[in-house]
């Protein structure tokens, strides 16, 4: 299968986003939380005002303007539909928020004061607005343990420029270029290459890291290269996702940062609510890795050849009894993977082996069209390989 996650990125991040070493991403992290300014305030206080065609917070004699994020969050917070809202003249928009701040600003505080996170560069700009039982993990602080990982092995994989003359744009030389490079996509030494792999913005984070320090064996694969070692990590500081670390095993990566031949797909979601989560999420990203990366091929590939040979249950109805009766999917969603391993039995091994029906379930992943569909199924795709591990 393949994951496109990685080249989504690529293909739609703006140069100001995009970074071409771990070291830069997070010194634009950190600049970030250090302009940052943070404060808790009464609903009830809070009003907004038309301003040079567009609608800024105003609190007394400070005013501060909106990202499009951070309007969103108010808008769903006084129940007022941002996309309408968006739509209307500022001072009627000014008047719809502030009919509905008055209405509900009481109510809004009965369950705590609105916690906001300010941009301070010359002005202030409002990027996130959450409630107080939300916990914070800041860019830079997954920064700071993505940075130690490269004496494991850690790296990014490198890509061509997606944008028209990027910034950062140079032939790649031979420490740029990957192992894979019997495969037709993936970048040579002399093409050109361009920061990717690494994102942030005021919205979120995104990492693309490869290891390739043991290729691990694949049965399945008879071309004989094996597999190396990915992840995705993914935050927001602001309150659009949760955090993610999402590792998997590949065949190849291409100039566009297409996942090829990803199987073992595994993620760890951790929400941004309550005192733990920071913590929690610190220790789950370093720990995760770095175990991932010391863990032997041998022990891997053992994991795998077990993973073949185990078998859910001995026949088709009986193996989507199980999986329905462990509450993993839909007894139509297992049917759906069930059978996709079965037409891929052949590279994928028997639909009835935990390894088969699991890349079964990565397949319907890609097949389907809601994001967040796509993530429970790779999540239960990692589920079906831990009965067999």
């Amino acid at each position: 299968m393949e994951l496109f996650k990685a080249s989504n990125q690529w293909s739609t991040r703006p140069a100001d986003e995009r970074f071409s070493s771990l070291e830069e991403l997070y010194a634009a992290c950190k600049a970030y939380a250090q302009q940052a300014r943070t404060k808790d305030v009464p609903y009830s206080t809070l009003r907004v005002e038309p301003r040079d065609g567009e609608i800024v917070l105003t609190r007394g004699e400070n005013e501060a303007k909106f990202t499009n994020w951070a309007f969103g969050q108010l808008c769903s917070r006084v129940a007022a539909p941002a996309s309408f809202l968006r739509d209307l003249p500022p001072t009627l928009a000014a008047n719809v928020l502030n009919h509905r701040l008055k209405e509900r600003g009481q109510e809004l505080d009965a369950a705590g004061p609105a916690s906001m996170l300010f941009h301070l560069n010359g002005g202030l700009m409002l990027r996130a607005l959450v409630s107080q039982k939300y916990s914070r993990i800041w860019n830079y602080e997954v920064c700071e343990r993505l940075l130690p990982l490269k004496q494991y092995g850690w790296r990014v994989p490198p890509a061509r420029p997606a944008l028209e003359n990027q910034p950062g744009a140079r032939p790649a030389t031979q420490e740029d270029i990957l192992q894979d490079q019997g495969f037709g996509l993936s970048i040579r030494v002399g093409d050109m290459i361009a920061p990717a792999g690494l994102y942030a913005s005021d919205h979120d984070l995104f990492a693309f890291l490869v290891n390739e320090s043991a290729r691990i064996a694949d049965p399945g694969n008879s071309s004989g290269l094996g597999l190396s070692r990915g992840v995705f990590v993914e935050n927001s500081e602001v309150g659009a996702s949760a955090f993610r670390v999402t590792r998997f095993l590949y065949n190849h990566v291409c100039g566009n940062h297409i996942v090829w031949g990803a199987s073992n797909v595994r993620e760890i979601s951790i929400r941004h609510v309550g005192e733990f989560a920071r913590g929690h999420a610190n220790y789950q990203l370093q720990a995760e890795l770095r175990h991932y990366a010391e863990e032997s091929a041998s022990d891997t590939e053992a994991k795998i050849a077990r993973a073949r040979t185990f078998q859910l249950a001995a026949s088709k109805d009986e193996v989507l009894d199980f999986i329905f009766g462990k509450r993993l999917m839909s007894r139509v969603q297992a049917q759906k993977a069930y059978e996709l391993a079965e037409e891929h039995s052949d590279t994928d091994g028997s639909p009835r082996s935990a390894w088969g029906f699991a890349q079964g379930v990565t397949r319907l992943s890609q097949q389907t069209p809601y994001a967040d569909q796509r993530t429970e199924l790779d999540r239960t795709a990692g589920k079906v390989l831990e009965v067999a591990f």
